[in-house]
């Protein structure tokens, strides 16, 4: 594994966007829109990414997930399909330039695994 980062929803990600840049003095490394990922300025793998609620209610009735990078999510993806983990999402090249698909755990968090291409 290269980094975990831990994922929220918000139902305000601009006022996420204030606390997290000037409250915690995070800096901004990727923003979509819809998702919003914040660095440590000390150490640039400690994460936090927000997203944008769209839903009336959070999904799965969650309000944290995780997004773990790995370094062969398809080795990944076959391995959870042989242990008959639950896919939620199947494996797919976004076109941000990630591999990734959703499992979810035994306590029904759902774990994004993904690769940077």
């Amino acid at each position: 594994m290269r980094r975990i980062v831990p994922n929220i929803y918000s139902d305000n990600i601009e006022a996420s966007k204030e606390f997290y840049l000037n409250f915690l003095g995070m800096d901004l490394v990727m923003d979509m829109g819809w998702v919003l990922t914040f660095a440590s300025k000390e150490n640039p793998t400690a994460q936090i990414s927000i997203f944008k609620n769209a839903e009336t209610e959070q999904p799965d009735n969650k309000s944290i997930f995780l997004s773990i990078e790995i370094s062969d999510v398809d080795k990944m993806y076959e391995l959870a399909k042989s242990m008959n983990h639950e896919i939620v999402y199947e494996i797919t090249n976004e076109s941000w330039g990630v591999r990734r698909f959703f499992v979810k755990d035994p306590n029904g968090v759902t774990i994004n695994l993904l690769t940077h291409q």
